[in-house]
């Protein structure tokens, strides 16, 4: 089975014996190992929603349909991973190899190939990959990424924090912006998709540099801190 078999298939409900909505694209599992979930269009008479269904939770899958037990199946989460389809292709040595176009499956949604175009790669192929962009290995290639090792400073001796009435904080790895800790948000502060990151009159924690790192609004949040 190909992505692009299961991408428009109208969601049948066997319970509620009804189409309730369309697959319109695939999540994998971290690994690009399998499919882990479907993204879908829900429709109902007020409106139009996106939900996901866990390839586990299915039925069937054949023929321009998914089958479901119940419609309960379809949740609001979205698994982390990104789909990799239209992701661009590259060689470990930055020849472009055009957009992935379509993936692969066994019939347990096991992740078989990687389509780009007229080529085909296997999971174990990938060298390296990101939401922007995948990287193969070239054949024969040895060629290996190490990841760098975070080191996490050590807690200070509470002798050493100022004394017994000095605030407690907690060392993390994140204390590459000590600045902004304890610092007061002047402004509201959410990220590109205008989700809260911060409120006004908050005070900054780990949590809430964390929380703007993942979010790509860490400068947002400096700028706001006073």
């Amino acid at each position: 089975m190909k992505a692009s078999e299961l991408i428009g298939s109208q969601v049948l409900d066997l319970s509620g014996a009804a189409m309730c909505g369309t697959v319109c694209d695939i999540l994998p599992s971290e690994g690009l190992k399998k499919i882990k979930a479907l993204e879908i269009l829900t429709e109902s008479e007020d409106d139009c929603e996106k939900k996901y269904v866990g390839t586990l939770s299915l039925v069937a899958a054949d023929k321009g349909v998914v089958t479901v037990r119940s419609r309960d199946a379809l949740v609001m989460q979205c698994p982390a991973c990104r789909s990799p389809i239209n992701l661009p292709a590259y060689s470990e040595k930055g020849e472009p190899y055009g957009r992935i176009t379509d993936v692969e499956t066994d019939e347990k949604f096991n992740i078989i190939s990687l389509i780009v175009h007229d080529r085909a790669f296997s999971p174990k192929d990938i060298l390296t990959r990101s939401n922007e962009l995948i990287v193969f290995r070239l054949p024969g290639s040895k060629t290996r990424i190490t990841k760098p090792v975070r080191r996490v400073p050590k807690p200070l001796p509470p002798e050493s924090a100022g004394g017994d009435n000095a605030q407690t904080v907690r060392v993390t790895e994140f204390r590459k912006y000590p600045d902004l800790i304890g610092k007061t948000v002047a402004e509201d502060v959410t990220d590109l998709n205008g989700a809260t990151i911060a409120v006004r009159g908050e005070k900054v924690t780990d949590e809430t540099v964390e929380r703007a790192r993942l979010k790509g609004a860490i400068v947002r949040l400096a700028m706001s801190a006073k």
